[in-house]
């Protein structure tokens, strides 16, 4: 009897994994990062602040909302990344100017307000696509039947009524 509780609780602790990287991945991720290149480290964590909140506040299934902001939000932080590495040398007084830089925060979090921006609007949009389009198809089918009646006549539809009861 003890075998097939213990045999029962596996598959409920394996359908529990999900996929991605899990924290522990991350977190040596993040401190390797911290002890090699300082300065992306924090031009990192500083950029992608807003990605950090999406995710602590995003608890639905699928983390859309991580998704959406997660992406822009990099893509808004990667040039300057980039900008770090291309002078060979990866410095704090070039991450802290950048940090500093009104342009430079404004274009890191701005991308990551169209992340929010496009996770809050879609949804809507999309509802309002597929019901013009179920409509769309209701009118469609409407007139075929309409041209079956003038096709078969009236009794089509007492044959419909009967067969349906």
């Amino acid at each position: 009897m003890a075998k097939k509780d213990k045999a029962a609780a596996k598959p409920a602790k394996q359908a529990k994994k999900s996929g991605g990287l899990s924290f522990f991945a991350i977190l040596v991720m993040a401190v390797l990062l911290f002890m090699v290149a300082l300065p992306t480290f924090i031009t990192l964590v500083v950029g992608l602040l807003p990605s950090l909140l999406a995710f602590m506040f995003d608890r639905n299934r699928g983390r859309y909302l991580v998704r959406c902001v997660f992406g822009l939000n990099f893509s808004g932080v990667a040039p300057y990344v980039m900008e770090l590495w291309q002078d060979g040398e990866q410095s704090m007084a070039m991450a802290t100017h950048q940090l500093l830089d009104p342009m430079t925060m404004t274009i890191m979090y701005g991308a990551a307000g169209l992340g929010w921006l496009i996770y809050l609007v879609m949804p809507p949009v999309v509802a309002n696509v597929l019901n013009l389009t179920a409509q769309r198809r209701a009118m469609e089918l409407r007139q075929q039947q309409r041209d079956l009646i003038q096709v078969w006549g009236e009794s089509l539809i007492s044959e419909i009524e009967k067969g349906g009861r």
